[in-house]
């Protein structure tokens, strides 16, 4: 436990060097938040891409993403408010029409990436994207 007496003696820059210990501890854990971070996301873009729509905890039904000159789908969710229409196209899913007030769901567009998420917060509705991400660049890149 660091008294007042010990901080008085150290210098402010000697107390953030920390011991070795402390150091590989922070080593061990800056690798694994990178591990787990990696693991997480290969997880997520792993197969074909797939639109999952929720009310709240509970799966209402899953699709995989149509390819261009694949018909689109329609799908109807009921959530706590009323009804959102949720089109998943070529251009990826987007909420086409959300009985919500601020239709922030509506204007954020179609998403078509792994882990992308589309939320009507007010009716409980999210649309998850998981799967395949072969496409996707990095703002370097971009």
């Amino acid at each position: 436990m660091l008294t007042a007496e010990y901080v008085s003696r150290q210098s402010f820059g000697r107390l953030l060097l920390g011991r070795p210990t402390d150091r590989l501890l922070l080593l061990a854990s800056l690798l694994g938040i990178a591990l787990s971070w990696t693991l997480v996301r290969s997880h997520v873009a792993a197969g074909a891409p797939l639109a999952e729509i929720y009310h709240g905890q509970r799966l209402l039904a899953s699709y995989l993403l149509p390819q261009k000159g694949q018909p689109a789908v329609h799908f109807m969710a009921e959530g706590d408010i009323g009804r959102s229409e949720i089109i998943l196209d070529e251009d990826g899913a987007r909420i086409a029409s959300s009985p919500c007030l601020s239709q922030r769901c509506v204007l954020s567009g179609p998403h078509r990436h792994a882990g992308d998420l589309i939320a009507c917060v007010p009716n409980h509705i999210l649309v998850s994207i998981r799967g395949s991400d072969d496409h996707r660049f990095d703002a370097v890149v971009e």
